[in-house]
């Protein structure tokens, strides 16, 4: 009985394994197809800014070390064309073939203006192939003021007048938490039309401002060095990173650095706002593909995106470029989008104030 049971069994047995054999076959056929499609001619990357920046390094990076990740190992074409900030090689991309040989770079102002219900021409949220960002890590942000002024939040408010901060132009990260206090109505006060990070920090040490967020380890160490000796700036809270205790002690703060809203009282809305802009302001350099592209062709993308970005050479290529890699994916890209979507209409308004879309 028991061996008549194995052999009415084998039948079945030999049914799986026949189904099991063409999945696999069917799946080496499509690598061989992508791999034949990869290699047909070289694949563009579309760069909307000149060469040399970075938009421009991290493209030819992508260039040189994700055809390895890619069916076929394709080669790679990097096609600057500058001009609208980023808008002529984003046109030029999402008007490409939906094939997978040409992808290109989206500045993340397009996407807020998107959200603010601006039209990008030739741009669609919705159906733009999102492959992910490699500069999308978190970066230590703080609001520091002269400490010959205050030391704490508490002494800011005793004040009772804002204090002022210099700006390029709203919409920066770097600037992000002060301008968010200043929405709501808090003791702040940006003064733009500043050129730069440099300029910003040399208005501060000439006494034209009275407070800073370019007071993290990335500026004042290679900047204005003496700031740290003179225990210039006196830290009162951050945001997007939290810096470390021995930055801190170089400034001559001793104890937990508070977080910004544990500082400045703010209603949900008006922290889902800030996040949501924290997150997107964050994600820069994305890159994307053109709407329409084939399923299986995007998500071998994708992989080979995700891929690039961890390969070891990649990375300390971009370390002898003085560049930081943090993988920021299209499902973390997406969470943004859906969450900007549950923001109510005064939580939109203030993510347009504070992303510089009004």
């Amino acid at each position: 009985m028991k061996h008549r049971f194995y052999f009415l069994l084998w039948p079945a047995l030999f049914s799986v394994v026949l189904l099991l054999t063409s999945a696999l076959s069917v799946s080496a056929q499509q690598i061989k197809d992508l791999a034949g499609h990869f290699n047909s001619k070289p694949i563009t990357i579309m760069v909307g800014f000149s060469p040399g920046g970075g938009y421009d390094t991290f493209a030819r990076m992508v260039a040189r070390f994700s055809g390895k990740y890619l069916p076929g190992n394709p080669r790679f074409i990097v096609q600057n064309i500058p001009g609208g900030g980023g808008l002529r090689g984003l046109r030029a991309t999402m008007k490409a073939e939906p094939d997978g040989l040409t992808i290109g770079l989206l500045n993340p102002r397009f996407v807020q203006q998107a959200l603010a219900g601006i039209k990008v021409p030739d741009f669609n949220l919705k159906t733009v192939g999102v492959l992910g960002s490699p500069s999308a890590d978190k970066r230590v942000r703080m609001w520091c003021v002269r400490r010959s002024i205050a030391t704490s939040w508490d002494e800011v408010v005793k004040l009772g007048r804002p204090l002022t901060k210099g700006g390029v132009a709203r919409g920066s990260s770097a600037g992000l938490g002060a301008e968010f206090v200043e929405a709501l109505e808090g003791p702040i006060k940006v003064v733009y039309g500043y050129g730069g990070t440099s300029e910003i920090m040399a208005g501060f040490d000439r006494g034209e401002t009275e407070s800073t967020d370019r007071c993290t380890e990335e500026y004042i160490p290679r900047l204005f060095p003496g700031w740290i000796k003179s225990r210039v700036v006196a830290p009162i809270f951050w945001w997007d990173k939290e810096p470390t205790a021995d930055w801190l002690g170089q400034l001559g703060y001793q104890g937990k650095l508070p977080y910004l809203m544990e500082v400045f009282k703010a209603n949900e809305d008006q922290k889902n706002a800030f996040d949501v802009a924290s997150h997107l302001l964050s994600f820069s350099r994305i890159f994307v593909t053109p709407p329409g592209l084939p399923k299986n062709v995007y998500e071998t993308w994708r992989n080979a995106f995700e891929q690039t970005t961890k390969d070891p050479d990649f990375l300390k290529t971009a370390e002898v470029a003085g560049l930081e890699v943090g993988l920021g994916t299209a499902e973390d890209f997406r969470a943004s989008i859906k969450k900007y979507d549950t923001l109510n209409p005064g939580g939109r308004k203030l993510y347009r104030k504070l992303v510089g879309v009004q």
